[in-house]
């Protein structure tokens, strides 16, 4: 029999990212104009987002694991939205960048307790062929808030002359009542596999580590996108202006999310997942060529469908790799070995800039994502021909029951592509 899926789940934590990310997206643009306005350079500015991601990215493996040993979501969840809702006020009374560092810290340990319980709970929560619709559809959900964060951080520097340490103090109201959304989530009843499947090995699965690996090169030179930021006003976008240009990166992100989402559900995740690696290649090298306004509007446009192309695909391809009771696990060392990454990217990108200018910075930025495009590609190859593909490969119950996948046929070409092995 198979499990009952609160299918609410998606739309319940989807409304809880929306209005987190009203919160975070109220500050997040506006970081790096306040640590420029308290003295602190684009390497100083690096090293403060390397710092916040790379060392809250280990607790992510630990939250993961102790989220799939004790079989509870919810909890990690509350915890971690509820550490974010505390520290974000505190950049009102910043005055040193060492205290904007200390508030993204702790604003990102926050994100590692929440994050994998939150991810697994998603995957537990649908019908497994169609995960890549609902990852879609709460990345977009989270979007939304992204969207109208900076929207009400405008509204705020217009009504109080520009006062940003209020756009700071007024973020604590959205995360709020993200927490209070929080309450109606369900927990799902996960039974553990008896035996393991050729496609799922749980976390030995050679398509995840690959997958893994394939990624950390490429946040090498995925840095913070506060440099996307820092090279808007370095073509003249105005501070007025910063809320508006995310505003658009946003929106595109929340109309790309479930486009891409429910196509990786239909041509499988590997062809996207391809895709993506390259897009943001030239997105970057764009970014470093560009040398007008107009470009840097369209660029910001263009990188809002590379987040369509990666976030939620990249969150169902490991469902579809790893066993249900170990997907906690996977996704936090997924995320740990990213945040790991995200510090020497930073200081990489920040470093360079200052050395050779932001257009040899974003160039290095495009070689990475190449480096982990090749990686990826390059493991496809080792794929053993001829496979006989297990029918219940993407089935998030024992291999031994009685099911129909999807609920209607496929053809043969759709069922051995980036659900085999991985």
């Amino acid at each position: 029999m198979k499990p009952a899926r609160p299918k609410r789940n998606v739309f319940v934590l989807g409304l809880v990212s929306l209005f987190n990310d009203l919160s975070s997206q109220m500050i997040y643009p506006l970081v790096p104009v306040f640590l420029t306005s308290i003295g602190a350079g684009p390497a100083i500015i690096g090293m403060i987002e390397g710092i916040a991601e790379s060392t809250a990215a280990l607790f992510r493996t630990v939250f993961g694991k102790l989220s799939d040993r004790l079989g509870k979501r919810k909890l990690f969840i509350f915890l971690g939205y509820g550490l974010s809702a505390v520290s974000r006020p505190f950049l009102y009374f910043a005055n040193a960048w060492t205290a904007v560092l200390g508030v993204r810290f702790s604003d990102r340990v926050g994100k590692a307790v929440r994050t994998p319980a939150r991810d697994a709970l998603i995957s537990t929560s649908v019908d497994p062929s169609r995960k890549g619709r609902a990852f879609g559809l709460h990345r977009a959900m989270d979007r939304v808030g992204a969207l109208g964060g900076p929207l009400l951080a405008l509204l705020v520097l217009s009504l109080f002359d520009n006062n940003i340490r209020l756009v700071f103090l007024f973020s604590a109201i959205p995360v709020i009542l993200a927490l209070f959304f929080v309450i109606f989530a369900k927990e799902t009843s996960v039974p553990k596999s008896q035996t393991v499947s050729k496609t799922k090995q749980g976390l030995r699965n050679p398509g995840f580590v690959i997958f893994l690996i394939a990624n950390i090169v490429f946040t090498l030179g995925n840095s913070s996108n506060a440099f996307l930021i820092l090279r808007a006003r370095e073509l003249g976008l105005s501070v007025a202006l910063l809320p508006v240009i995310w505003v658009l990166y946003n929106a595109v992100c929340s109309m790309s999310s479930p486009v891409f989402g429910s196509l990786s559900d239909k041509l499988g995740r590997k062809p996207i997942i391809v895709t993506s690696f390259i897009y943001y290649a030239v997105v970057y090298l764009l970014f470093g060529l560009a040398n007008s306004l107009l470009a840097v509007w369209l660029l910001f446009g263009a990188y809002g469908i590379y987040y369509g192309l990666s976030e939620g695909i990249f969150r169902a391809y490991i469902a579809d790799l790893v066993t249900p009771e170990n997907r906690a696990t996977a996704y936090g060392l997924f995320n740990t070995g990213i945040g790991l990454a995200l510090f020497p990217a930073s200081l990489i990108m920040g470093t360079i800039w200052n050395a050779f200018g932001s257009k040899w910075a974003f160039f290095t930025s495009a070689g990475f994502s190449l480096l982990g495009f090749l990686i990826f590609v390059i493991s496809l190859g080792f794929r053993k021909p001829g496979r006989q593909s297990d029918p219940n490969r993407d089935r998030d119950v024992p291999p031994t029951a009685n099911i129909l996948v999807g609920g209607v046929s496929k053809p043969r070409f759709l069922m051995t592509d980036d659900r085999t092995r991985g």
